[in-house]
């Protein structure tokens, strides 16, 4: 027997899973967007490593971006370099201690349940969150058109140059 379930069960069902899944990212000490921002500056190309390049993966203005950096600076976690593309832009790079941290990163945990999941659910939750995400990120650039574009939802490519 099939059950059809709504749209709106469904929205219900995800906004639970992402409470749930930042919950979790209160983990060893930071918060969620701190785990964000050690993924970010692991995971990007190095001329994105930047703390304007994280505000742009984010969506996010600087200001809070560059407390979030300075904060994980101050905890050896990131550390500065010269940028010698920008005098403006130092780059950053995940210490010694952020990369043995990042191998307890709470995401992994999500991961492993994922991959326990049996391939055509993974194949189908993968083809599911990538419709959904470009809905969200073309109803995000609508909004951001009539807010005058201050925001660009994450949207922008993480390769860009300051």
């Amino acid at each position: 027997m099939h059950t059809q379930i709504s749209s709106q069960g469904i929205a219900a069902l995800i906004e639970q899973a992402s409470r749930l899944i930042h919950s979790l990212g209160y983990a060893e000490g930071l918060y969620p967007a701190q785990w964000t921002a050690l993924r970010f500056f692991s995971e990007a190309p190095a001329s994105a490593r930047t703390t304007a390049g994280l505000a742009r993966f984010q969506g996010m203005s600087l200001g809070p971006v560059a407390r979030t950096v300075r904060t994980l600076v101050e905890k050896g976690l990131l550390a500065r370099a010269a940028n010698p593309l920008s005098r403006r832009a130092d780059l950053i790079a995940v210490t010694s201690s952020g990369q043995d941290l990042l191998k307890r990163d709470p995401r992994e945990a999500m991961a492993a349940t994922i991959e326990a999941m049996p391939s055509e659910q993974r194949e189908a939750l993968a083809v599911a969150m990538e419709a959904l995400l470009y809905g969200l990120f073309a109803l995000q650039r609508s909004h951001d058109r009539g807010n005058g574009g201050r925001v660009n939802g994450g949207s922008e490519p993480v390769s860009e140059v300051d």
